[in-house]
């Protein structure tokens, strides 16, 4: 079992969500085929794109974007990828809106709020 706090286990990696919890975010969407692994990045599915509603997330918010909508990185703890690209950072910033996370200072480190946990369960089946 990973240790339940640390950058290792949920922390930012530039502006998207990494570490254990985002590996485990992006698994949850792709086993809830919301988001599907591509060449570079990953697709998202009309289910996918009705879920990211729920977080006023639509589509056409990144029509003019000239950064990649989704890409894959590979996360240097956990070996698997998680969601970075626009999508992922703008994800993150709606997570942080909802309390989900708070920063802690001077690190990358993310916790987790007990709000978090409860939604993501909700929201992905994600138990934390």
């Amino acid at each position: 079992l990973p240790v339940m706090n640390g950058v290792k286990y949920c922390r930012t990696c530039y502006d998207h969500l990494a570490g254990f919890v985002g590996v485990k975010v992006t698994g949850a969407l792709e086993s809830k085929r919301l988001i599907k692994k591509s060449e570079d990045g990953y697709n998202i599915s009309s289910k996918g794109w009705q879920w990211l509603n729920e977080f006023e997330i639509s589509q056409d918010i990144f029509e003019n974007s000239r950064r990649a909508l989704t890409r894959q990185c590979l996360d240097w703890s956990e070996r698997r990828p998680h969601l970075a690209g626009q999508l992922g950072a703008v994800l993150l910033e709606k997570m942080f809106e909802r309390k989900w996370f708070r920063r802690v200072q001077f690190s990358r480190e993310l916790i987790i709020t007990s709000k978090g946990k409860q939604d993501l369960y909700n929201m992905l089946g994600v138990t934390l």
